[in-house]
């Protein structure tokens, strides 16, 4: 039974908040009804213009009663719509502050596991080149070994600064999604 009522209940809001101008006209209308039923069955006694006003006085205070509460709904649903936006952006954020410190922790270990590395190798060609300065061979084959110590080194220096470009970009189009 509590479940039924609390279905009836939902539907009755959802109702009021999809439809609030009618459900504004049906209160106001229906106490209009009341109003007049009332003041027909005392039609019989002698009424002044007063009477008449007073009558139908609350008639009016319950159409302002209808903007008021039209208004609070455009209120509360403006508000709903930026809560959801505002959870929206932090969802967002959060998402890319853990793709940001992924990526930095996957940085960091390329750095560690292979600029350190690099660094004995580059102090062991430097090495090898004061020794053997003299043979050209040797040079040739050290000048690859730098080169192919600098593409690695740009390439972890490059993908640091495509996952840094991309987080940006995804940031912006996140916030234009919820904008």
């Amino acid at each position: 039974m509590k479940e039924i009522l609390i279905k009836v209940i939902r539907k009755l809001r959802a109702l009021m908040e999809r439809y609030p101008v009618l459900i504004a006209a049906l209160v106001i209308y229906s106490y209009y009804l009341l109003t007049s039923v009332s003041f027909f069955r005392h039609s019989d006694e002698n009424q002044s213009f007063l009477d008449y006003v007073m009558q139908f006085d609350s008639l009016f205070f319950l159409w302002i009663a209808a903007a008021a509460l039209l208004q609070v709904q455009k209120i509360r649903k403006s508000h709903k719509q930026e809560e959801e936006r505002r959870r929206n952006i932090e969802h967002v954020l959060d998402k890319q502050q853990m793709y940001s410190t992924l990526i930095k922790d996957i940085t960091m270990l390329l750095q560690d596991n292979v600029n350190n590395p690099l660094a004995v190798i580059a102090v062991t060609t430097q090495e090898i080149r004061r020794r053997f300065e003299k043979d050209v061979e040797i040079m040739r084959w050290l000048d690859r070994i730098d080169g192919a110590m600098q593409r690695i080194h740009n390439t972890i220096r490059d993908l640091q600064a495509y996952e840094s470009e991309k987080l940006l970009e995804t940031s912006q189009e996140a916030l234009n999604k919820s904008s």
